[in-house]
């Protein structure tokens, strides 16, 4: 019999993330084309609750994370909506959510096709992991019938890591809500730098965590300031690296031309009114600082690390690229840049690439590679959760 169930993703919450951002952009956009979309969650918890269309059915597993266990407690109740729900395609988002998805359909037997999704790069993801746990991780990867890969390089990553076919892994990148993005560029920031037309500002803008690398920034900048003494550099974002960036900054002398205003609301004001934004990261999936920065017409600069980078620049067309940890290179790129910026139309136009209509094009194309469907008209299924039992 042809199986005739929802499109599914599943998630663990709707905690503000980027992986359950872009559950909910995707969800949302299937949905209002027409789709018969389930969204599962293991308990319905999270801002991006607000977010979600009427048009998505939320059903909620009721499972908490349990001491050593975590979303493992979302099995059973998994496998019970894949009995009784049968859905066509469930795209599950995340290392462990990938897991228990995988786990769940083996024990279900439900004849739906599984689809892994996977935002990063997975060779450095896998750092820090155990042996067995890693070993156990790609075993349960190889039950995926396919993967979703958020950028060339993590595909390369699946295959090498999983050691799955090419064929096996689609590229389908993740939406920036652009229209989103460019109103609230427009909104004012509390920062007299951006206020002055008389300073030329490099942004930074991520966690200030070790991925980020933002020693390199600081080391760039400050050759940058060297040459240019009316440059400042915001650093926006927190973490626990903030007191030895602060630290490395006091020591290369430009403690009073960097400002760590910690995290913002608003990051994209600070875009839009900043001259270039550097991104010096060791690694990344797809990084949607550059993404929004292009959409809020911010001239930008970034490491060619795996991955990501080089393919939203198009190897340097709308950015230059530069080697990991090259302080110099970053540096020169960054005076370049300031010297030559690229028009902001043209900046805006490559960030329309990644807005979510264009990728739910993609979606629809991939789903409907695997299954049948018909769409209907989009309708409001708000309503309380659906809780499998």
């Amino acid at each position: 019999m042809e199986n005739t169930g929802p499109i599914a993703f599943f998630v663990p919450s709707l905690t503000v993330g980027g992986a359950e951002r872009v559950t909910v952009s995707v969800a949302n956009g299937l949905s209002k084309r027409g789709y018969d979309v389930d969204l599962v969650v293991s308990y319905n918890e999270g801002d991006f609750r607000t977010d979600v269309a009427g048009s998505v059915n939320v059903v909620d597993l009721g499972t908490q994370r349990i001491p050593g266990i975590g979303i493992g407690a979302s099995v059973p109740a998994l496998v019970r909506y894949l009995r009784r729900q049968s859905p066509q395609i469930l795209f599950s988002q995340m290392t462990y959510a990938n897991d228990m998805h995988m786990i769940s359909q083996i024990l279900s037997g439900a004849d739906t096709t599984a689809i892994s999704t996977i935002h990063n790069t997975l060779g450095m993801q896998e750092e820090s992991k155990e042996k067995l746990v890693q070993w156990l991780q790609r075993r349960l990867a190889g039950q995926s019938d396919q993967f979703v890969a958020v950028s060339e390089g993590v595909a390369k990553s699946i295959v090498e890591h999983v050691g799955v076919d090419r064929e096996k892994v689609s590229v389908l990148h993740n939406p920036i809500p652009v229209d989103e993005v460019q109103a609230r560029a427009g909104k004012p920031v509390d920062h007299p730098w951006i206020e002055s037309a008389n300073i030329d500002v490099v942004l930074g803008v991520g966690r200030l965590e070790r991925a980020k690398n933002f020693g390199s920034f600081l080391r760039a900048f400050e050759q940058v300031h060297a040459a240019r003494p009316d440059t400042r550099a915001i650093i926006v974002g927190r973490g626990s690296k903030r007191a030895e960036l602060e630290t490395l900054a006091a020591e290369l002398g430009i403690d009073a031309a960097v400002s760590f205003p910690g995290f913002v609301d608003n990051p994209y004001g600070y875009m839009a009114g900043s001259d270039v934004l550097a991104m010096s990261s060791v690694h990344e999936g797809l990084p949607t600082v550059l993404i929004e920065a292009l959409a809020c017409g911010c001239p930008v600069v970034s490491t060619d690390c795996p991955s990501g980078p080089a393919e939203i620049l198009k190897d340097g067309e709308y950015g230059p690229l530069v080697d990991v940890d090259d302080d110099e290179g970053l540096a020169a790129a960054i005076r370049t840049t300031l010297d030559e910026p690229l028009p902001s139309d043209i900046l805006i136009e490559r960030a329309n690439d990644f807005a979510p209509a264009a990728v739910i094009d993609q979606y629809e194309a991939f789903i409907r590679s695997f299954v049948s469907v018909e769409t209907t008209d989009s309708v409001d299924k708000r309503s309380e959760p659906l809780t499998p039992s």
